[in-house]
């Protein structure tokens, strides 16, 4: 079987989930991609978080215009996920420290690939952008 043909099945296969209805998705690549991106924060912070283990006001910092709700809250998803590991040190003040499991380094590739298509399709993106302004 080809790549084409495996491409095929996998559209085949994830058509038919979604046809099936909201039950049978539940756990489809939408319903859990929607699930860790259902906000731009999470995105972001991960994003943050690929570059090494940041505290709460390094994230504050890098993320520009994310408030400490939305980080919060960010936060808390990812670590339900999985995909964020929160470690707090018995300190005055406490130090806490967020970094990503190996879970949340394996989206470097998915997302490498996703710039790599936003890249490539640079032009395009553009023109949509003008048509909204």
């Amino acid at each position: 079987m080809d790549d084409n043909e495996k491409k095929f099945e996998k559209f085949t296969a994830l058509q038919q989930q979604i046809s099936a209805g909201p039950d049978a998705y539940k756990h489809s690549i939408l319903y859990d991609c929607c699930a860790i991106f259902a906000n731009k924060w999470n995105l972001l912070v991960v994003v943050s978080l690929m570059q090494g283990t940041r505290r709460n006001s390094e994230l504050l910092q890098q993320i520009a215009g994310i408030s400490h709700k939305m980080l919060n809250e960010s936060l808390k998803k990812l670590i339900s996920l999985k995909m964020v590991t929160r470690e707090v040190y018995p300190e005055v003040p406490p130090r806490v420290e967020y970094s990503l499991t190996e879970f949340g380094r394996s989206l470097s590739g998915p997302l490498l690939a996703l710039l790599d298509w936003h890249d490539a399709w640079k032009d395009k993106f553009e023109t949509l952008y003008d048509h909204y302004d």
